[in-house]
This record gives C-alpha cells, structure tokens and sequence, in this order.
C-alpha cells in the first residue's frame, strides 16, 4: 500500500493524502479521520525515511559508550541499553550505540555523529560530576537526556537515582542490626553516582554515631578484581577494628568482596556482612544471596527512552522545550548476605 494507491482508492490527491497522514492543520478534520482510518484499514505504512522528511525529525538516538574498558561489559550499562532500544522501537525509533576508537574521546565521537545528522538525540550515562559531554550538548542544538547528574543539573533533562539518600538507608538498616564498624568500597569519586553514595555513607556514619575506622573507606573500586584487593586490605586490619559489614558501590563490587571473603575462610553474613548496589539478577545466583539497593536498570532505560522522545518530538514545534528531571528511590532488598554481627545467614532469608 502507498500514498498513491491510498489517495486513487479516496480520490484524493497524493499531497492531500499525506498532509492528513502527518496531522497538518490545513486539512480538515473529516478529510484527515478518513484518510487515516483508510490507511489502517488498508495496512499502509509510511517509509522510515520519507516520515523523516515530511516530520524534518532525525528518527534515532545516538548512545556513545564510555571509554573505559570495565563499563563496556557494565551489566547495568547494558540492561540500560537494553530497556532504551525496546522503548524507541516501540515508537518505530531506531538506537545508534557507537564506541570511541582508540584515540579519540567521546566528545569527538558526539560531534561527528552531531556534524553528519545521523541522529536526532542523545542518551548519556555514567556522567561525571564534570561532564564534557553534558556541556557539548548544552551548547548544541540537539535534544539530549542524562542517565544521571553532574554538579549542576539544572538546566538539562536528567533521570536519576537518590544515591545518596540510597547510601544512607543502606547505614541506617546496618545500624539497626546492630553494626557500628562499617566500611565502604566507594567507586571513582569523579562519578557523580559514586560520589553521591560516598556522601551519603558520611553522612549517615556521623549521624548515627557509626565507627569509621582506618581504611575503613577506599575509593576507586569499580570490578570485582580490585575489590577483591581492597577486601584483603581491610582483613588485615587487627580483628579487634575489623568492619562487620562492608557497603559496596555496585553489586559487582560486592561479589568481588563476597569472593575474598569466601577465600580467606570467613563467612558471609557472619563474619562480615556485604551489601551491594544495583538490584542485578546475579544477586540471587550467589551464596549467601546479596542484600542489595535495587534500581530497576531496565526500566531506567526505557524512561530515558520516553523523556528523550518527548523532547525530539516537542523540539520540532518548540525550540526550547522544557527540560524533564526525574528523581527515583532505590529499594532496599534484604537478603543472607547481611545479618546482625555474628549472626549465621538464615536459610529462608535467601531469596528475592
């Protein structure tokens, strides 16, 4: 089915047909409801490219991922990029995931996706508390949406975690169990998301009179492999200042800390509590099952995908549309991994 076909069975003209397919004001109402319902009836369905012409939007989102190694296999990242792409194909978009080759940097990558108009927004994620690439796009005339924040947030769309009040109910749920000597495996402070977790574990510490021992907080943790080492580092500190729990940065970072743990011979959830970030379904495969702040990473990427489609389509009739900035909670999920000090994992307390 075409235009042509379409405008021949309603004997109208080709431009009538596809002014009422694209909603335009000068046709009637009655004309546009009868070419449309014709064209449902009938299984039309306009081309990609000549919808982009007649609209003048770009259908596709660019996504440039980081430069560091150890967040291209991000499980998070992904599950983000996941929930995003099956939210712009709902809406017939198309996803554009670049990588920066060697030598560049991701603002060079951004601009040359910008210059040639290959796409007609952007999504960023694991913003630093300074963002190049926030203040690249500030400047440009594409619309873009932040998975995150940076230090200033004000005047660009953002979706978000409370991370720090995250870390701080995460202290307070420790306290009430009954720990005092907490330590932390904070992430790269240049991260907001880790910065704002190493706030709130501060925070909460000298509220709640918890123990901050030395070492007890060692940044830049960001795999498994280095918080296997930062765990070593902290067992051994003299048993009599040891941490009896330990909030980790990411869920990652947690097993990494499980799986030391495991191989100096102590228990998890007896010996030392562990407590990760970010809900990932690994969670549940290990034993003891990690007690985790879950952010539903999936669903992050899908409103990313609906807050970035609004502002391409609105940025079309308005050319500064409002920006959106959205503020989730993440939920503290309890499981074996975290127990009061002393205490052996309780077997029911193993699931979700």
């Amino acid at each position: 089915m075409s235009i042509a076909r379409l405008a021949r069975h309603l004997g109208l003209s080709e431009g009538t047909i596809s002014r009422a397919l694209n909603n335009y004001p000068d046709i009637a109402e009655k004309t546009r409801e009868r070419v449309q319902k014709a064209a449902r009836d009938l299984g039309y369905r306009p081309s990609s490219s000549a919808r982009r012409l007649a609209r003048g939007v770009i259908e596709t989102i660019g996504f440039v991922l980081p430069t560091c190694r150890t967040q291209h296999s991000d499980p998070f990242l992904a599950e983000i990029l996941n929930g995003l792409a099956s939210e712009l194909a709902r809406h017939d978009w198309d996803l554009l995931v670049s990588a920066v080759p060697e030598g560049q940097d991701e603002i060079e990558v951004i601009d040359r996706l910008v210059s040639s108009g290959k796409v007609g927004g952007f999504v960023i994620a694991r913003t630093y508390r300074q963002d190049a690439r926030v203040d690249y796009l500030r400047q440009s005339d594409v619309p873009f949406v932040v998975q995150g924040r940076t230090d200033d947030p004000s005047d660009y769309s953002w979706l978000d975690i409370d991370n720090e009040q995250a870390f701080v109910d995460a202290v307070t749920y420790l306290r009430g169990l009954g720990h005092r000597k907490i330590a932390c495996l904070g992430g790269d402070p240049k991260m907001n998301f880790a910065w704002q977790r190493r706030c709130g574990y501060l925070r909460a510490m000298a509220q709640q009179g918890g123990h901050i021992g030395v070492g007890y907080l060692i940044d830049g943790i960001t795999d498994a492999v280095s918080a296997k080492n930062a765990t070593a580092h902290l067992l051994s500190i003299s048993k009599s200042d040891r941490p009896t729990a330990l909030l980790c940065v990411t869920d990652a970072v947690a097993i990494g800390a499980m799986q030391a743990l495991n191989g100096a011979g102590l228990t998890v959830g007896r010996d030392m509590s562990v407590m990760g970030f970010d809900g990932l379904p690994i969670g549940l495969a290990v034993q003891p099952a990690l007690t985790t702040l879950h952010q539903d990473s999936y669903e992050i990427g899908r409103e990313a995908g609906r807050m970035v489609l609004e502002l391409c389509t609105s940025s079309a009739t308005s050319p500064s549309p409002s920006p959106r900035q959205t503020l989730w909670q993440a939920k503290l999920t309890p499981r074996a991994s975290v127990n009061p000090p002393g205490t052996s994992p309780a077997q029911q307390n193993q699931g979700g």
